[in-house]
């Protein structure tokens, strides 16, 4: 009896620096039957050319100007024939063996609609930084996700018929997509995480969480609060979030966002990335309610020491 065919969707845009590494963990994956669906999102570096380099009749391509990451994985999934999908950042790797653990895990527990796994955090270059991991029973998974994600986005392989049932991912959601998606998930079917790191996340200074940061913030919390109707069964109509997006920050969300990045950059400092811990708080301090700390910071950024980074760290 063959097995189900399993569809790993990835979108990337001007991702040449990371591609071909992220591309080949999924093409060396032991489990054969599968296909990989790139969407490149009106890349303009040299991602078409390392796309067009691959002659595996399993990868499939498909390009379109850029739409952002929530429409171009809502395009894949729909070209998508496989039973199951995966998802696969162009930054990130796919541990040996993950696609066969994860397929066989939904074949043999047919109540569980997605799965995530532990994972591995590396660096820029390639380093192991620290191992995450989240529940993994579903009833603690559904409590956890009304105060968090406890997914990562990458990891995660679910039943393509349950995707299409819930109508995709919701394409107003420029970012949290992916929490918005697994609260939706939940309410109607059990999630699962595997204990076992089988992906590897790559945070960067560049990653779209922190050139987001804010979106970030503000997209998840909307997320919780679109569930929270759903729950009451008050949801009005869908609402254009840009003018919620462009609202000012208020002190609260400031103050929230900088203490969401505080463990990035103590896990960088820790690891001796220096100079990558200096650009994060920098990115993160510029929300910093106090303008003598934004100044302060900024003359203090110069000496590149751990130990004053740190004691900013812990005062901001």
């Amino acid at each position: 009896m063959s097995k189900p065919l399993i569809s790993v969707v990835m979108s990337v845009y001007n991702g040449e620096r990371y591609l071909r590494e992220a591309m080949d963990s999924i093409l060396e994956q032991s489990r054969p039957h599968f296909e990989l669906i790139v969407v490149d999102d009106g890349s303009t570096d040299g991602t078409a050319a390392i796309l067009d380099s691959y002659t595996d009749p399993r990868l499939r391509v498909i390009r379109h100007d850029n739409q952002g990451l929530t429409k171009s994985l809502n395009l894949a999934i729909r070209e998508a024939r496989g039973e199951y999908v995966a998802r696969q950042d162009a930054d990130d790797r796919s541990l040996p063996g993950r696609l066969a653990i994860q397929a066989d895990f939904l074949e043999t527990h047919p109540e569980i609609a997605l799965v995530g796994s532990a994972v591995k955090v590396i660096s820029s270059q390639g380093a192991e930084l620290a191992t995450f991991r989240h529940p993994t029973a579903p009833a603690e998974i559904a409590a956890t996700l009304c105060s968090y994600n406890c997914f990562w986005h990458g990891s995660i392989m679910f039943r393509r018929d349950r995707f299409v049932e819930l109508g995709g991912y919701d394409e107003r959601f420029i970012t949290a997509q992916d929490y918005d998606m697994w609260l939706r998930f939940s309410e109607r079917n059990q999630l699962a995480n595997l204990p076992e790191p089988l992906y590897a996340y790559r945070f960067t200074v560049e990653s779209v969480t922190v050139q987001r940061m804010v979106s970030q913030h503000r997209l998840a919390v909307l997320a919780r609060r679109l569930a929270e109707e759903r729950a009451g069964g008050s949801q009005g109509p869908a609402q254009d979030v840009a003018p919620y997006l462009a609202l000012p920050l208020t002190l609260a969300e400031r103050r929230q966002i900088i203490n969401n990045y505080k463990p990035w950059c103590r896990l960088l400092l820790k690891n001796g990335l220096t100079g990558e811990a200096a650009t994060l708080m920098a990115a993160i301090f510029k929300h910093h309610p106090r303008p003598l700390f934004r100044l302060a910071f900024a003359v203090a950024r110069l000496t590149n020491t751990p130990s004053v980074l740190t004691r900013f760290l812990e005062h901001a």
